[in-house]
């Protein structure tokens, strides 16, 4: 279940997601809550997001293209672990704005962890 807490001021949108941001209802409230937004500023802040699937990546990406197209600001806040390693694993950290105390570390968990595995068949 994803609980979506909105702080909302002139400008700037703050929406703190908790709980799993998954394929179903998670990922369409998330959708539907964001870009229902009118404020320019949009702060996506994950640091109560549990568990994270590819359904959930994709809204986030989407919410990204979204955000380009009408011309707003799309910032990850404060990602929890398993987003902070899938965003990691999939190289968007590169793509996204990400703030908070983990920002840091995306690059370096990409190249230390991910960069120097390899597969033998």
């Amino acid at each position: 279940m994803m609980k979506i807490d909105i702080h909302a001021g002139p400008q700037t949108a703050l929406l703190r997601c908790c709980g799993r941001l998954v394929l179903g209802w998670e990922t369409e409230t998330l959708r539907y809550v964001a870009k229902s937004r009118p404020e320019p500023y949009l702060i996506l802040d994950l640091g109560g997001v549990e568990t994270v699937d590819a359904a959930g990546l994709g809204v986030l990406v989407e919410l990204y293209c979204w955000a380009r197209r009408t011309n707003k600001a799309l910032t990850l806040s404060n990602p929890s672990a398993p987003v902070s390693r899938l965003v990691a694993l999939t190289k968007l950290h590169s793509v996204f704005e990400i703030a908070g105390p983990r920002e840091a570390e995306l690059a370096d968990e990409t190249e230390s962890r991910f960069e120097r595995r390899c597969m033998t068949a």
